[in-house]
């Protein structure tokens, strides 16, 4: 199941990256980076839109995010 968690995460942030994104990441004040992770795993997870891996909604998984408190941008 890990393996299969972190193979999740990692496609849906090389889809991220491929996508051009120039937010820098995804900041929020406190939060460790395996917080990070976690929250980040669960919006990939939320925002799946098929049973394909790596097939992400991006408007989704933004809100996600933001909806966790989190800032897309350069960290500060």
């Amino acid at each position: 199941m890990h393996r299969l968690a972190a193979l999740i995460v990692l496609m849906g942030l090389g889809l991220l990256a491929g996508c051009g994104s120039t937010s820098g990441g995804w900041t929020k004040p406190g939060m460790t980076e395996e917080g990070l992770g976690q929250d980040t795993l669960s919006c990939l997870t939320d925002a799946r839109t098929g049973p394909r891996v790596g097939m992400i909604d991006q408007d989704r998984y933004r809100r996600c995010m933001a909806d966790r408190g989190y800032v897309a941008g350069p960290a500060k």
